[in-house]
């Protein structure tokens, strides 16, 4: 398998598909020891456009996140919202995993009607944060070994069990891992990023114009704009598209929705003008995107 990441376009290339038959998902579980060669190799802070939750299992040292600096020690976590700048700067050797997964591997993971888990989860992942765990307790670091396992594995049913697993891990870590830091939102760029990801969860389908969010943040739409792109790489219609595209994934996944009815819950009244939205966003039509869907299932 062979992922190569264009760094500074902030582009993935993935040559074999890490599951073929669901494009969308992107999941990845490597060293902590791979990514501080690749950082000596490349010997640029390192950017990622996925989530990232790195467990450092032994090793001490520190790691720059933004230009915040924050302590490792052994059995802590990180989490790195997509789009930031970190490097590594050990004391010591470090050990451990780093997970990679995208925001559609993460719905699968741990999406359920009705349950906050998702949210609480969605929302911490999208904030620099460290944690720590206790050692005499195994779960964390064997779900870990798990997926590892599973993911190099290559057998049937492999993104089944790979999101039942990232969810048991999510678990593990809401119950046991203890928060040391989390990022507050004092720097005015990440206060207004967190405010304009609030508004959008809760207001994307009301609001599709980058005009009503800046209005809704007393900003012009510009500065929300430059803000949203110096802290993610990506503008803010770049986000409010994909908020609402997976909120359309989601339907189709779940509920087996046809185009009218997640055209017209997205609240869109041109099914043409919606299904032609759809296609731009995601790069294949409405109807083959739920033929893979489809297909998955019924193997």
């Amino acid at each position: 398998m062979t992922i190569t990441f264009k760094q500074k376009a902030m582009e993935t290339t993935i040559k074999t598909p890490v599951f073929p038959n669901d494009v969308s998902f992107f999941f990845n579980i490597s060293t902590v020891e791979s990514l501080i060669a690749r950082r000596a190799r490349e010997k640029e802070a390192l950017r990622e456009p996925h989530y990232q939750i790195i467990c450092i299992t032994r090793g001490s040292g520190t790691v720059e996140i933004d230009l915040e600096r924050l302590s490792i020690e052994a059995n802590t976590i990180y989490t790195i919202p997509p789009g930031r700048f970190y490097q590594f700067d050990p004391a010591e050797p470090l050990a451990g995993y780093v997970l990679s997964f995208n925001v559609d591997f993460l719905y699968l993971a741990i999406e359920g009607p009705g349950r906050p888990f998702f949210k609480e989860i969605d929302t911490e992942l999208k904030r620099v944060g460290r944690y720590s765990w206790d050692p005499r307790d195994p779960n964390l670091q064997n779900v870990l070994a798990d997926i590892r396992r599973e993911f190099d594995a290559h057998l049937i049913l492999r993104l089944e069990i790979l999101t039942g697993l990232l969810k048991i891990f999510l678990i593990y870590m809401k119950r046991q891992a203890v928060i040391c830091y989390r990022e507050d939102g004092e720097c005015e760029d990440t206060r207004i990023f967190n405010r304009f990801y609030s508004q959008l969860d809760d207001q994307f389908i009301r609001m599709r114009k980058v005009a009503d969010y800046a209005r809704a943040l007393y900003v012009t739409p510009g500065h929300l704009n430059n803000v949203i792109k110096r802290v993610t790489g990506h503008s803010a219609s770049y986000h409010i598209r994909q908020r609402t595209i997976q909120e359309a994934k989601r339907m189709i996944i779940y509920n087996e929705a046809n185009l009218k009815t997640v055209a017209h819950s997205l609240g869109f009244d041109d099914m043409a003008h919606f299904s032609k939205y759809f296609k731009n966003a995601i790069g294949m039509t409405f109807s083959e995107f739920r033929k893979t869907r489809s297909t998955r299932h019924g193997a």
